[in-house]
């Protein structure tokens, strides 16, 4: 939840960002600060506040003293301007009678409300700390997009059962999410370190592949609407480019069935003619994940913290070329044939170019998306579920302590 507090005297400010702060589930970086009217007005412009606690009284810039009743001028505003972000409820405040008086008419509106401030009364902080957790406790997802605000900082989409529990298996957490007409099943966590904090939330679709991938990556977007979204789990690597275990970071990603048969003239065969179109991996990012790859250290003791049955050497993390698929490959034939699609292949899954896609095409602000599975087989004729648990445990381990060190919460200015 976010609050707009629009005032100009410190002390003020202090007091009423106490009641703000005093509602149970607030946290004081939800909390923005404007002194006058043309700041207020550039903070309406970029963000979607549940409530703005306005001072009726208000300089109209940052070089003016206050002046009576200029606060209307930001009802006004938020009224009837369309660039206005409209929020959810206002309280206007003034200490002043002539204050009062100017903000009688205008606050006779629905989900406004005008409270009296005093210095020696205190009675309006009660009034605030209502408001605060009435608002609270109704700003829940899905949440309205506004073209700029994420409201979560990092959403991760898994297919399998033993992908979940891998996710869940981290050191933290997880509660179970209910969201209103949607039986997906959600849970919520913060990762946490030093000054790191995210709020993390993941899904589980019921079923493997592209289809059903693009639908639950949709749902994740448009309902927390994430910073970041995280795709974890297992894939074939290809022999040639990995190891068992290794963890593969798709860049570029693509669809291994885009394209159309033709039949060839000569020989009167069908033959496929690939079409792949790409989607690229944030260089932000790709920078990062590839830094974090570098420390050897990192990887050994994620290989050390697996206890069960696992590949004799520490995995490697490697960047590159992934090819999204509709089914699991099982015979080296057709591995060789996805290969032919780019060269420098070095993996195939099933749901990441889905989710690379849905992010790219979301409502703004959208999500930066990133792949990151760990090789559990190659995709031949010995594909075995032998490391399943252990890759699955890998990139789940690589991803939180990634997330940790580069990613950035929403309330950070990058």
């Amino acid at each position: 939840m976010k609050v707009l507090i629009v005032e100009d005297e410190q002390e003020k400010r202090r007091l009423i960002s106490e009641a703000v702060n005093s509602a149970d589930g607030m946290v004081y970086s939800d909390i923005d600060y404007a002194h006058d009217l043309s700041a207020a007005k550039r903070k309406l412009q970029k963000n979607k506040y549940q409530l703005v606690i306005l001072d009726i009284n208000i300089p109209p810039d940052s070089v003016s003293t206050a002046a009576t009743g200029l606060g209307l001028e930001l009802l006004d505003f938020i009224k009837n301007n369309l660039k206005a972000i409209k929020p959810t409820y206002v309280i206007g405040m003034s200490a002043y009678r002539e204050g009062v008086d100017a903000a009688a008419e205008d606050f006779n509106f629905p989900l406004w409300r005008f409270v009296d401030f005093s210095y020696e009364q205190m009675g309006w902080q009660s009034t605030i700390k209502d408001a605060v957790e009435y608002l609270n406790d109704n700003n829940k997802p899905p949440y309205t997009a506004d073209g700029n605000n994420y409201h979560t900082d990092l959403c991760i989409y898994v297919a399998l059962e033993e992908e979940l529990a891998s996710i869940k298996n981290l050191p933290v957490d997880w509660v179970p999410i209910k969201v209103a007409h949607d039986d997906a099943r959600y849970y919520k966590t913060q990762f946490k370190r030093g000054k790191t904090s995210l709020d993390v939330v993941v899904v589980a679709s019921p079923e493997m592949g592209m289809p059903i991938a693009a639908v639950f990556a949709a749902k994740l977007i448009h309902t927390f609407r994430p910073k970041y979204l995280g795709i974890a789990g297992i894939c074939a690597g290809v022999h040639t480019k990995s190891k068992m275990g290794d963890v593969l970071v798709a860049d570029p990603c693509f669809d291994l069935g885009s394209g159309k048969w033709t039949l060839d003239k000569k020989d009167g065969e069908l033959k496929f003619l690939p079409a792949l179109y790409q989607r690229r991996l944030d260089d932000t990012l790709r920078t990062n994940i590839s830094l974090q790859g570098d420390n050897k250290l990192l990887l050994e003791n994620i290989w050390k913290g697996f206890h069960y049955s696992k590949p004799k050497d520490h995995p490697e993390v490697i960047v590159g070329p992934m090819g999204s698929g509709g089914s699991v490959l099982q015979a080296l034939e057709m591995m060789e044939q996805a290969r032919e699609r780019h060269k420098n292949l070095i993996g195939i899954e099933m749901e990441s170019y889905s989710v690379f896609t849905a992010c790219e095409f979301a409502s703004a602000p959208k999500p930066r998306c990133f792949s990151m599975k760990a090789v559990c087989d190659f995709g031949d004729s010995k594909k075995a579920d032998d490391y399943h648990d252990y890759a699955a445990y890998v990139s789940a381990s690589f991803l939180y302590e990634f997330a940790l060190e580069h990613l950035t919460s929403r309330h950070d200015p990058s």
